[in-house]
């Protein structure tokens, strides 16, 4: 048996593209303190860069906390032996800053959330394939270095959303990550502690022990926002799942259910996933 703790969706506010003034017009201004206690000081420091222009885009400020720390360190001056620039790593490509231009911390954050938000849309969505085509292009995520990455990243986004919900950053969960309201079948992405990462995508007629999308829980998290080719907004959300040994602190009885469609299949996941992790005695 599990629990998940609850809280409300991440509220993400989505305006209307700035003009050419960008200098002019500091969106950072009045921006309030919102990075997870996860990070280090070298990204820490950036969150009055990180928080506005995260939130401009719909995305999580610790999703992109998440992505500079892997891309840069946090090091603004960072650059690749391909030329790629900044906190995000971009490429000076045409229609671009300058490599010098894209050292600035704020002109950096600005193009690199810009891109991963037009990524995501070219990606329906999918945050694991979203985050491996930013490191590599679409051509090649199906490599092992791209998909690492994308496990490195959101595996160090879900320990920055743990530590907020009182979990340990380094063990004792697992987080599921899938879009909301996207019809049709919706594969989900599976992140532990030590940065691995699985897919799944729901087949009836295949037993495995792999956790399901939550029913009626509130995630924990909204990673992204996005708008589909249509019109339709949809959400990326992350939940928390652990041990019913292990209470985080914003535990709420209010809304207890079980986040797995079968409890054999619950138990045999958690095994799987956290095999350190064993049921505690009188609640299989």
């Amino acid at each position: 048996m599990v629990r998940c703790v609850t809280l409300l969706l991440l509220a993400v506010c989505l305006v209307a593209e700035p003009g050419s003034a960008w200098a002019d017009s500091d969106p950072s201004d009045g921006a309030e303190s919102s990075l997870s206690r996860y990070w280090p000081a070298a990204i820490s420091r950036w969150e009055s860069v990180i928080v506005p222009q995260a939130e401009y885009r719909g995305f999580d400020p610790d999703l992109i906390a998440a992505l500079i720390l892997k891309e840069s360190e946090g090091d603004p001056q960072a650059r690749s032996v391909v030329g790629a620039t900044g906190l995000m790593q971009l490429m000076p490509w045409e229609g671009r800053p300058s490599p010098e231009e894209l050292e600035d911390p704020y002109t950096n954050v600005f193009w690199g959330t810009r891109a991963l938000a037009q990524t995501l849309v070219d990606g329906n969505g999918d945050l694991y394939y979203t985050l491996a085509a930013y490191n590599g292009g679409w051509g090649q995520v199906h490599l092992r270095v791209t998909r690492e990455y994308a496990a490195h990243v959101l595996g160090h986004y879900a320990r920055a959303v743990a530590v907020d919900h009182g979990l340990p950053s380094e063990s004792g969960w697992i987080a599921i990550l899938a879009i909301e309201g996207m019809p049709g079948t919706n594969t989900i992405t599976v992140v532990t502690p030590d940065w691995s990462a699985a897919r799944y995508t729901p087949r009836p007629w295949i037993p495995a022990p792999i956790p399901a999308i939550p029913d009626r829980v509130e995630p924990h998290a909204t990673a992204a926002v996005f708008t589909d080719a249509d019109g339709n907004e949809h959400r990326v959300n992350l939940w928390l799942v652990t041990p019913d040994d292990t209470e985080p602190t914003s535990w709420s009885g209010e809304a207890a259910m079980a986040p797995f469609p079968m409890a054999t299949n619950t138990m045999d996941a958690m095994r799987y996933w956290m095999p350190s992790q064993q049921p505690s005695k009188g609640r299989q």
